[in-house]
């Protein structure tokens, strides 16, 4: 059995739960909390509120095993010729059986959106394309999965995982959380997936930018279908996805003994690439704004002429500190490990008991 190195706390439960894989039928329950215990009462404070201080100071419940075999789903939204979901899948297979699924090509920002109105094309690659079972495209697809592989094992690349045969897995023409959703609707084994992992994301997921984040999104598509999820981000890719993979790999491993409730996404943000440049794991919520994005308009090039009306702009990313005390944000801008559960119901209970209260009976009368 795997031992962790992750510390947990988590609120008493009044009965065990029986494990369940999950395909997708059925709401999702709600989720418990899980986390390292915090390093001090303020910040337990901030985590779970100030009327269940106490709660932070429980021992967790034993881990169990992971389940035999353990079946993990991954995805993420830079593509499938990424180094980062490439490193990554080749760690998570050390603890379980994975299906790689993900964009054919660059994603980044598209949330949880998805493409309906199109045709959904599955390539495949590497092991996957030998027993695809036909399920790969012939011809176009084969060429440019050798393209792409080419492309990935690029020493310049910093793929880690080339020495181990170059690409693998499966690319659809859609966003991650379409990946996701075609995944779970087509490729999925009979008893489902125990854990969809999305990642490694080139640059960071922390704060409200989550919103907007297509990596962030995919693992939502997990929790709608009441899947447990994680969303892994590295901010400083200088030096690679080795050690990001093998800290994501270890929480995966202990989410799973921990029989996690569906339907939460865990949000991984690493800001380094190494243990030396890292000062450790903190477990906070979600808090301020790591970036802002704002538009700067630019000549068009030299040879190029531009409509009459039109204007040319292009998305630049600036700092948006200062960080609220307490929140991821705060944490990852000093070089912490960020782990943040992330509900997929956006429902505001203080509004939607005010809302109770106002005397709404003629708001859909027609006045005469």
């Amino acid at each position: 059995m795997q031992t962790s190195n992750f510390e947990t706390s988590v609120r008493p439960e009044t009965s065990e739960r029986p494990r369940s894989r999950r395909t997708g039928s059925g709401p999702p329950r709600q989720p418990s909390v899980l986390g390292r215990q915090p390093s001090s009462l303020a910040s337990c404070a901030v985590f779970v509120g100030a009327a269940a201080l106490l709660s932070c100071a429980v021992a967790p419940p034993p881990a169990g095993e992971l389940p035999s075999p353990y079946r993990i789903l991954v995805t993420n939204d830079d593509g499938i010729e990424s180094p980062g979901v490439q490193v990554l899948a080749e760690e998570l297979r050390k603890i379980g059986e994975v299906t790689l699924v993900a964009p054919c090509g660059e994603r980044s920002g598209s949330s949880m959106s998805v493409l309906l109105a199109t045709q959904v094309r599955l390539r495949s690659y590497g092991a996957d394309n030998e027993s695809g079972g036909g399920q790969a495209e012939s011809g176009a697809g084969d060429q440019q999965g050798a393209e792409m592989e080419s492309a990935a094992a690029d020493p310049a690349e910093d793929y880690e995982a080339g020495a181990q045969g170059g690409l693998s897995g499966r690319c659809v023409d859609n966003t991650p959380a379409g990946a996701v959703l075609f995944a779970l609707n087509q490729l999925a084994p009979e008893s489902g997936f125990d854990v969809v992992v999305s990642g490694i994301n080139r640059g960071a997921n922390v704060g409200s930018v989550s919103h907007m984040s297509g990596t962030v999104g995919a693992a939502m598509m997990a929790a709608y279908h009441g899947i447990p999820a994680v969303a892994a981000s590295l901010g400083d890719m200088s030096d690679g996805f080795g050690y990001s993979a093998r800290v994501v790999a270890r929480f995966v491993s202990e989410l799973g003994r921990r029989q996690p409730e569906p339907g939460v996404v865990y949000s991984i943000n690493l800001p380094k690439g190494t243990a030396a440049e890292t000062n450790g794991v903190e477990i906070r919520p979600m808090g301020g704004s790591f970036l802002k994005i704002e538009y700067e308009e630019f000549a068009a090039p030299d040879g190029e002429a531009s409509a009459d009306g039109e204007r040319l702009f292009i998305p630049r990313f600036v700092d948006a500190d200062p960080y609220p005390a307490g929140s991821d944000s705060e944490a990852y801008s000093e070089d912490y490990v960020t782990i943040t559960p992330l509900r997929f119901d956006w429902t505001d209970g203080a509004s939607l008991r005010m809302l109770m209260g106002w005397d709404l009976t003629e708001l859909a009368e027609e006045t005469p």
